[in-house]
């Protein structure tokens, strides 16, 4: 475990009341420290950074970001259970190996049809068998070639069997060559050899088993350190109601999506989340189990004896930027103090610090203290993949995004109430504000930036990798605060 300077013991501080002590000479270049560090049990992120389940942070398209770069997105559940699978099924469907629930149509469908999915889901290959389902079998194929050119009403009504690639022209391949051995290299081998948009799986009967495109392989190529699971897709988890019916009624839509684990969400640990995790673990044992809140190590001691079905920890009560926890009600904890107290524990519960990282510095601090993730908000609110649309704020002079905390009044009445467990109760006390936050662009910018900083501060430290800090790090007073 790092070392706490003497004169921090027994005191609460913040990330701003620390520094790390730079006690070694460096002899390692930036690119050569790796941040890969653990989420949970089972699951390894080479990015440790989390997009919190907030509804105005983590929809499909920041999961799927945060996925491609490394880490890991949660999906919040301010939304019906099947609007929240659908979130769940755009991120699957993003970057999928073999697809074996692909989304197809009949001969009788329209390009209309075809535009229309490529609107929702982003992709336009769609394989065309005889009734429109994979039950039947595989009569033709359309990709963009076939329908760019076409935009008149009149084409948009046209049949796909006017404008699909017929079964004569398809190349295919063998289920028993692919999918039935996951040999993902020998799908990817046809594709490359015949310079095909999208290769069809099929059995003896000609059925589709699954498909293949090709901008799966060009996605690979790209984003080596992207999360994915043992399909090739992305990985991606759900925040569920910590109330045992709720939770059981979202289950059921999202892992039906695929879902990857769950992130029993609320403001601080509820006994009903520990009973909820035990039934996830004992219906859905694949899935992992996140639960939270909590500030302190004797909380952690609570929820170490459930260490059986819990496989991570959100720490941090009230140190969020758009949170009023700590003002409002009088209660929560300094966030450093926080992390280190539950670091204490002899815990085999990896912990995800929550809440009042302002930067990379905050990060590296967090992982000194003895945190293996971060889980961020606001600082990826502004960002073009965050949910809503950049507006102009006059008074600032640039370009803002919406922000709030989920214990807001405004998000409350949306939803978010169940997460403080007032959803049944007639007078709701705010936790949280609504903000506004810079607009900072495109993610794929900022997150691989944020994650050279992290580097390039570990690099200095002399540490290779996240162990080594939270095993070495000599953590002293910030004097100038």
């Amino acid at each position: 475990m790092a070392r706490l300077h003497s004169s921090l013991q027994n005191k609460e501080f913040w990330y701003k009341d620390l520094l790390i002590s730079c006690d070694n000479l460096p002899d390692f270049e930036r690119d050569d420290v790796n941040i890969e560090s653990r989420l949970s049990k089972h699951i390894v992120l080479k990015t440790p950074i989390i997009s919190s389940p907030m509804d105005t942070v983590t929809e499909h398209e920041m999961a799927i970001l945060m996925a491609l770069m490394g880490g890991i997105g949660v999906i919040h559940y301010n939304m019906t259970p099947k609007e929240q699978a659908g979130e769940v099924e755009k991120v699957k469907r993003y970057e999928s190996a073999f697809v074996k629930k692909p989304i197809i149509l009949g001969p009788k469908n329209t390009v209309q049809d075809v535009f229309d999915i490529a609107k929702e889901f982003g992709f336009w290959s769609i394989p065309i068998t005889e009734d429109g389902t994979q039950e039947s079998k595989l009569v033709g194929i359309v990709t963009h070639r076939d329908v760019r050119y076409l935009e008149t009403k009149r084409e948009m009504k046209l049949p796909l069997s006017k404008v699909m690639t017929p079964k004569q022209k398809l190349i295919t391949a063998r289920d028993t060559q692919t999918v039935n051995k996951n040999d993902i290299r020998a799908a990817n081998k046809i594709v490359r050899k015949h310079n095909v948009d999208t290769l069809p799986i099929v059995d003896a009967k000609f059925r589709l088993v699954a498909i293949v495109t090709d901008s799966d392989l060009k996605k690979n190529e790209t984003y080596p350190l992207a999360t994915k699971d043992e399909n090739k897709q992305l990985k991606v988890l759900a925040a569920i109601e910590s109330r045992m019916a709720l939770a059981k009624k979202r289950l059921g839509e999202n892992v039906d999506s695929g879902i990857d684990g769950v992130v029993i969400d609320a403001s601080i640990v509820f006994a009903e989340q520990l009973q909820i995790a035990k039934y996830i673990k004992k219906n859905f044992p694949n899935l992992e189990v996140i639960v939270g809140n909590i500030a302190s190590a004797k909380m952690l001691r609570q929820i170490d004896k459930a260490a059986g079905y819990i496989d991570a920890v959100r720490v941090g009560i009230g140190p969020g930027a758009a949170c009023i926890t700590q003002d409002q009600l009088g209660i929560g904890r300094a966030q450093g103090s926080a992390i280190w107290d539950c670091a204490s524990v002899k815990s085999t519960i990896p912990l995800i610090a929550d809440g009042g990282v302002r930067g990379p510095a905050d990060i590296v601090k967090a992982f000194a203290l003895g945190a293996s993730s971060v889980m961020l908000g606001g600082m990826l609110a502004g960002l073009k993949e965050s949910p809503g649309d950049p507006e102009f704020d006059d008074s600032a002079g640039h370009l803002v995004k919406k922000y709030r905390g989920m214990g807001s009044t405004e998000a409350m009445n949306s939803g978010g109430a169940v997460r403080y467990r007032v959803d049944n109760e007639r007078i709701r006390i705010a936790e949280g504000k609504v903000k506004k936050v810079g607009y900072k662009g495109s993610g794929f910018v900022y997150i691989p930036t944020l994650a050279a900083a992290i580097k390039q501060s570990m690099q200095k430290l002399g540490f290779r990798d996240v162990p080594t800090v939270q095993k070495q790090a000599e953590i002293i007073p910030n004097s100038l605060n």
